[in-house]
């Protein structure tokens, strides 16, 4: 059976600091929510996803790290879904682009 190494954990600090961008993100398309949004669009720069996904999910978006996309997971993604008011996703998506760019950088600001 094949492992994948461990993803790289993000805070929630780290979540509030980039939820403001995801509003943005939100309304000009670039954030992607849920799961099958994500696994249907290609050109992503981030996913983040919670450490409660199944098995599967996670070794199955963690593929995508060959692509060059980051993928971190979270223990929960409210503080930055609350600011876009979908308390219900686990997954969400960052299209290539200056929004993922910012992102990335609120999201490692820590």
């Amino acid at each position: 059976m094949h492992t994948t190494e461990p993803l790289l954990e993000l805070d929630a600090p780290a979540l509030e600091r980039a939820a403001p961008l995801a509003g943005i993100g939100r309304k000009s398309g670039d954030l992607v929510v849920g799961l099958s949004a994500v696994r249907r669009t290609q050109d992503l720069a981030l996913i983040v996803l919670e450490s409660s996904i199944s098995h599967h999910t996670h070794t199955e978006l963690a593929r995508r790290r060959r692509a060059g996309v980051l993928v971190f997971q979270v223990d929960s993604l409210s503080p930055l879904t609350a600011a876009i008011g979908r308390q219900d996703a686990r997954v969400v998506g960052v299209k290539r682009g200056p929004l993922a760019e910012g992102m990335i950088a609120r999201l490692q600001d820590g």
